[in-house]
């Protein structure tokens, strides 16, 4: 949350720079900056866990992995949520829910961890899926292009910042 504010606030002083004429420190803060919020977003924002009709997408930092229901084993909540491949291979979900803080008890009662919504989806969407006879296939991991891409970009600007802050 912090780091996102302080990604907030180095982008409107670069506006505000920009506004007032001052492109030297403009072309100076602003590959610092991209690269800031490049990495902000991909730790994040983009990590993420779709589900579709044929399969189980997870986006985890700069990684993909497409998992076919039909090779999904197991799902379980551990901090993150990890999905067992039929191959035995782990996946673990940067973007999905984590354990609840366990709440106080009474002295005598059993303490019970609250299921998150998020993963009782996941399990029902497995499940349903499961009883329609999805087919396994091949669980395909990749880098994540769009993640890479705009990396990238943030790169060349820090490049051009640190140029231009050589040649001042």
């Amino acid at each position: 949350m912090a780091s996102g504010l302080v990604a907030l606030l180095g982008l409107f002083l670069l506006g505000d720079a920009a506004v007032r004429g001052s492109w030297d420190v403009v072309l100076t803060a602003l590959g610092p900056l991209a690269v800031l919020v490049w990495a902000l977003w991909v730790l994040t924002f983009r990590p993420s866990i779709r589900l579709d009709d044929d399969a189980l997408t997870v986006v985890n930092p700069l990684r993909e992995t497409r998992v076919p229901w039909g090779a999904v084993a197991d799902v379980r909540l551990r901090w993150q949520i990890v999905v067992e491949t039929t191959e035995g291979r782990k996946v673990s979900c940067w973007g999905g829910p984590s354990l609840p803080r366990p709440k106080p008890v009474r002295r005598g009662e059993p303490r019970t961890l609250p299921q998150p919504v998020e993963m009782s989806v996941l399990l029902d969407r497995w499940a349903e899926r499961r009883e329609a006879g999805a087919a396994g296939g091949l669980v395909v991991r990749g880098w994540d292009r769009l993640a890479l891409l705009v990396g990238a970009a943030a790169v060349v600007l820090l490049a051009v910042s640190l140029v231009s802050a050589a040649l001042r």
